[in-house]
């Protein structure tokens, strides 16, 4: 920012600061796609799909996505209820980790140790038994990156608490919260967030807004799961004591927000936008908005020029095509 001497100018409209300058403010709010931690903890989410496919035994031909998959697993052989789905989910998700590890190299006593507590813990707490996230790319690493800007909140479609613990390798307290989207959930789901609390740079706040794993009940899995979400955090807004959304949280989207390793046409874009991001005023109110997406390859460049109209002139989001890590070295990275 320049330099003004004069001590009657206007303050400067917060809405005209440039993206570097609102993150540095305090003013801008991450939300981190459930594929992109896969990607960056877990080898790979794609990788992961495809496994599952075959796990579950999947008939179709092609990569189907994961709603699709879990869908398919919920009824065939036979129809299997929310709570063993979800679980029978996160199980595997532990598997898949521990399958990680042994081809890593991991030493048996660890593996050992850690299978016998399989049962026992979250998959969260499971994957740290066995040294993940371990954080190998050291300061490059794209979640050290975000942990260590000055973000107060931080929003994941993830239901793993992988976020938290980078925050906590940057020396922060993070307070983990989950959107109970449901009334059973609020019922039995014991809330962090009071009237008091505020979230700062140095204890901010992840709040998981399709699950967290030490709650399967939480996770929104399955395309009813979705659509019934959708409905439920419409029906509250504006009424504190009947929204599922703290009012803090909802807030948070007024706010300039960066969306990270979401794909457009995905179940959790497409629910968060029309049920969070686009309700919350008018979408050019906001100063500067981003969103990362993958590149595509030259033969489909049209496809780049398509959603890049459609984001930019419905959704007021600035593009950035690439892949993650390559976002935070470029766009992140030189704000610390």
């Amino acid at each position: 920012m320049p330099v003004i001497d004069d001590d009657d100018s206007p303050a400067l409209d917060p809405a005209r600061l440039s993206f570097r300058e609102r993150v540095r403010d305090g003013r801008v709010v991450p939300i981190i796609s459930d594929p992109a931690i896969f990607d960056l903890v877990l080898g790979g989410f794609q990788a992961f799909v495809a496994r599952y496919a075959r796990y579950v035994k999947y008939p179709g031909e092609g990569q189907p996505d994961l709603v699709t998959l879990v869908k398919y697993h919920k009824h065939v052989p036979q129809p299997l209820d929310d709570q063993v789905i979800k679980s029978d989910y996160l199980n595997y998700v532990k598997n898949h980790v521990l399958r990680m590890a042994r081809t890593a190299g991991m030493d048996q006593d660890t593996l050992d140790s850690a299978t016998a507590q399989i049962d026992k813990v979250s998959a969260s707490e499971f994957a740290n038994l066995l040294g993940y996230p371990s954080f190998s790319g050291g300061r490059s690493d794209p979640l050290l990156t975000v942990a260590s800007l000055p973000f107060k909140t931080i929003l994941t479609t993830s239901p793993y608490t992988f976020v938290e613990d980078a925050l906590r390798r940057a020396d922060k307290t993070p307070r983990t919260e989950v959107c109970r989207w449901r009334q059973d959930l609020k019922d039995s789901i014991k809330s962090v967030i009071d009237d008091e609390y505020e979230p700062t740079e140095k204890s901010p706040l992840v709040y998981h807004l399709l699950g967290l794993d030490r709650y399967p009940d939480s996770l929104v899995l399955t395309e009813d799961d979705y659509l019934d979400y959708l409905g439920n955090i419409c029906q509250g807004k504006d009424d504190d004591r009947a929204d599922f959304i703290p009012a803090l949280v909802r807030r948070a989207f007024s706010d300039d927000l960066v969306v990270l390793g979401f794909s457009l046409d995905s179940w959790a874009f497409r629910v968060l936008y029309s049920g969070l991001i686009k309700r919350r005023g008018k979408p050019g109110n906001r100063g500067v908005c981003g969103i990362q997406l993958p590149d595509t390859p030259a033969e489909h460049s049209f496809l780049q020029d398509y959603v890049k109209d459609y984001v930019e002139r419905e959704t007021k989001f600035q593009v950035f095509w690439g892949d993650l890590p390559t976002y935070t070295q470029r766009e992140l990275q030189p704000i610390q």
